[in-house]
């Protein structure tokens, strides 16, 4: 491969490798994503999102909730290493460290719904 070749193909690498690689991070990345892949909707429902329960376990719907705690003590409560009012989660979370900073942030951002009439 000549000097100009080399040159051209690093050039390219180094334009598109980042805007792919940030697209299929962002995709992994998708809170919503993680929480069906984790199984969360077996117990919890996301109303704010159009999710409900699929399992017997009737947890607590989730949206409006997780705003209320700042995201480390989620992420410990999720992991099983915090108890929250006394109680451990029934299931740690698997997923990465990425993965749970990406299912919280999701969740910070789910609103409770109005009950207004």
């Amino acid at each position: 491969m000549t000097a100009r070749a080399t040159c051209s193909l690093t050039l390219v690498l180094a334009v598109f490798t980042p805007a792919a690689f940030a697209a299929e991070s962002a995709r992994i990345l998708d809170g919503k994503v993680i929480f069906q892949a984790q199984k969360c909707d077996m117990c919890h429902g996301v109303s704010s999102a159009g999710i409900t329960p699929t399992g017997k376990i009737k947890a607590p719907d989730l949206a409006g909730r997780a705003a209320k705690r700042d995201a480390a003590s989620l992420g410990k409560y999720l992991r099983q290493a915090e108890a929250i009012g006394g109680k451990k989660h029934l299931k740690a979370f698997t997923g990465s460290d990425e993965e749970i900073g990406a299912l919280i942030a999701w969740l910070q951002k789910q609103n409770a719904p109005n009950k207004s009439k």
